[in-house]
C-alpha cells in the first residue's frame, strides 16, 4: 500500500479495502476510457450492498419489523443481485451495460462471487418463501461477509481494469468507488444493529457496528468537504454537493438509533421500524449520489 492509500485508509478508518492507485492499473491509452466503466464499477459497488440488505431485510424479517416491507426487499434484492451479476459477465442493456466482459482477471472476479453467491441466494429465496431452516438463517446471517470480499474484490478488478494513467480519470472513478461504498455500509449498519437485537450480541459484532459507523461518518463527511491530502476532492457540481447534504441530514436523523443500539438500549418497535426504514432512504439517497458521480465522470471522460 503506498503512502496516499494508507492515509486514506487511516483517515476514513477502511474497514473494506480500497481500490488500488494508478500505478497499478491496467494501462491504458490516455485518450481512451472504455465505454461503460462507470457504469460497470458503479453496478459492481451496488452488489456490495446488496450483499448486506439481504441478510439486513432477513433479519428484519424474522425479528417481525416491518414484515411486508422486509419481505419485499429481500426478493427483490435477491433478484437484483442476480440481474447484475450476468450483466457484469454477458452484458444488459436495460442497466447499461453494453457487451459482454472479455478481461480474464475480470471474468475470474465475476466467477468467484458467483461461486459465493448461489449459496447466499438460495438461503434467501427459502426465507422469503417462508420455507427457511435454521440452518438457511444461519447461513445468511453468518456467511455474507464472503460474499461481500468477493464483491469487493470485483469492484477493485474493475477500478484497475478502466483506470488510465490520467490521474483524474481515476480520481472520478475512485469517488464513485467511496461513494458506492457508503451504499452498502447503510446495510452492514442495519444488519449489524438487527442482529445485535435479535440477541446474537457479542463483542465482536458491536466491535463491527462501532466500525462500521464510523467508517461511513468519516467517508461522508470527506466526500462532503473534500480530502485533498489524499486525493478526495470535494464535489464536482452543486447537484452533488445538495445530494451528499441530505445524506447528511438522513444519517444525522438514524444515527441516534444506532447509537442507542450500541450502548446497550433496547429499541421499541416504532423506532425499530424508523431505523430500518431510516437507512434504507439514506441509502437510496446514497445511490442518487453514486449515480451523479458517475454520471459527471462520464461527461468529463471525452475531455481526457
Amino acid at each position: 500500500m503506498n503512502c496516499k492509500n494508507l492515509i486514506l485508509a487511516l483517515v476514513l478508518g477502511a474497514a473494506v479495502p480500497l481500490a488500488t492507485g494508478p500505478a497499478h492499473a491496467e494501462q491504458l491509452s490516455a485518450s481512451i476510457v472504455p465505454d461503460n466503466a462507470e457504469q460497470r464499477i458503479n453496478y459492481s459497488g451496488r452488489l456490495r450492498m446488496l450483499s448486506q440488505r439481504i441478510p439486513s431485510a432477513a433479519c428484519h424479517l424474522t425479528q417481525g419489523v416491518d414484515p411486508a416491507g422486509a419481505t419485499a426487499l429481500l426478493a427483490a434484492s435477491t433478484q437484483e443481485f442476480e440481474k447484475i451479476l450476468t450483466a457484469l459477465e454477458l452484458g444488459d442493456p436495460d442497466i447499461n451495460i453494453q457487451t459482454p466482459e472479455t478481461n480474464a482477471r475480470t471474468l475470474a472476479a465475476i466467477a468467484t462471487l458467483r461461486d459465493r453467491w448461489e449459496p447466499l441466494r438460495q438461503a434467501a429465496d427459502a426465507v422469503v418463501n417462508e420455507t427457511a431452516t435454521a440452518a438457511d438463517q444461519a447461513y445468511l446471517f453468518n456467511e455474507n461477509l464472503r460474499v461481500l470480499a468477493a464483491a469487493q474484490l470485483l469492484v477493485e478488478q474493475l477500478v484497475r481494469q478502466y483506470s488510465n494513467p490520467n490521474a483524474m480519470t481515476f480520481s472520478s472513478l475512485m469517488l464513485i468507488d467511496i461513494s458506492g461504498r457508503q451504499r452498502m455500509l447503510t446495510q452492514k449498519m442495519s444488519k449489524e444493529s438487527c442482529l445485535i437485537e435479535s440477541g446474537l450480541e457479542t463483542p465482536q459484532l458491536l466491535t463491527d457496528l462501532q466500525g462500521t459507523m464510523q467508517v461511513f461518518e468519516n467517508s461522508l463527511l470527506a466526500l462532503r468537504d473534500g480530502m485533498a491530502d489524499v486525493g478526495i476532492q470535494p464535489p464536482p457540481n452543486e447537484q452533488i454537493a445538495t445530494g451528499l447534504d441530505q445524506v447528511v441530514e438522513d444519517w444525522e436523523a438514524v444515527k441516534p438509533y444506532l447509537s442507542e443500539v450500541l450502548g446497550g438500549g433496547d429499541l421499541d418497535a416504532e423506532a425499530d421500524r424508523l431505523k430500518f426504514q431510516g437507512l434504507n432512504t439514506t441509502m437510496v439517497n446514497m445511490n442518487t449520489v453514486v449515480g451523479m458521480y458517475a454520471e459527471a465522470a462520464q461527461r468529463l471522460a471525452p475531455l481526457l
